[in-house]
């Protein structure tokens, strides 16, 4: 299993165990659409954190890719942010999925700004509105229809790939797909999290009675409450849903 050279720590994203104003930035990159409940999600965030960077796919992306297992297509106006129940049909199928290689990878990554949306600002001005109309009845009333058809015949874009995508091209033209998979796989190997410093330790709360009075026992996190925070390969684990 890889992590980060940093502490890890699992929590469900409506619950976090930060105490008001715990942190500068709360850091969320592709979490939002998965969410149940996106308000309360925000609620916490307004409540633990200054600051917010949330990034998410765009409507182009999501049309793409399809991907049932998102709750919701969420659309960006200013810090507004517009959630609608996805329905989305997969038009393409598993294309994006099954053809998946270096190519579409680094096709992706030259055009991230046009596949993800992202939205930083102070917490405080974050909104969530959550429309009567589906993400489907949405693209279906902003699509153009007659003569506001764009004729892509006459639009030519070719991105620049850095030098790395363009040798990731040439390994897979000429290796075959099991030696290209084992040689991008050769340096990855199984990592634990760094140690929860104490600092980090002291800007956490308990979930049960919200005191911040949390040491460190053993491979245990414990609260004056008696409640405990077990640990697993270096992960503590903060869901209360386990």
């Amino acid at each position: 299993m890889q992590f980060p050279g940093v502490p890890v720590i699992k929590a469900d994203a409506h619950a976090m165990p930060l105490p008001d104003g715990g942190c500068d930035l709360i850091f969320a990159s592709h979490i939002i659409e998965h969410l149940t409940d996106p308000l309360r999600f925000i609620t916490e965030v307004k409540r633990c954190s200054r600051r917010v960077y949330l990034e998410f796919p765009s409507r182009n992306r999501e049309l793409m890719h399809g991907w049932s297992f998102h709750t919701w297509l969420v659309e960006a106006h200013g810090s507004v942010l517009k959630f609608y129940r996805n329905d989305l049909p997969q038009l393409l199928g598993p294309l994006f999925h099954a053809e998946h290689d270096a190519a579409l990878g680094a096709w992706s990554e030259v055009r991230h700004e046009y596949l993800n949306t992202s939205v930083y600002c102070l917490s405080g001005e974050i909104e969530c509105e959550f429309p009567s109309e589906t993400a489907t009845e949405l693209v279906l009333r902003d699509s153009p229809r007659g003569e506001s058809k764009i004729n892509f015949a006459d639009v030519i874009h070719r991105p620049k790939y850095s030098l790395r995508e363009t040798l990731a091209f040439a390994a897979q033209s000429v290796l075959s797909s099991g030696l290209y998979t084992a040689l991008s796989q050769s340096n990855k190997k199984p990592t634990s999290p760094a140690p929860l410093p104490e600092a980090v330790l002291a800007r956490m709360m308990c979930l049960r009675c919200r005191s911040t009075a949390l040491r460190r026992t053993g491979s245990e996190i414990t609260c004056s409450c008696g409640n405990r925070y077990t640990q697993d390969r270096g992960v503590f684990d903060f869901d209360p849903q386990n």
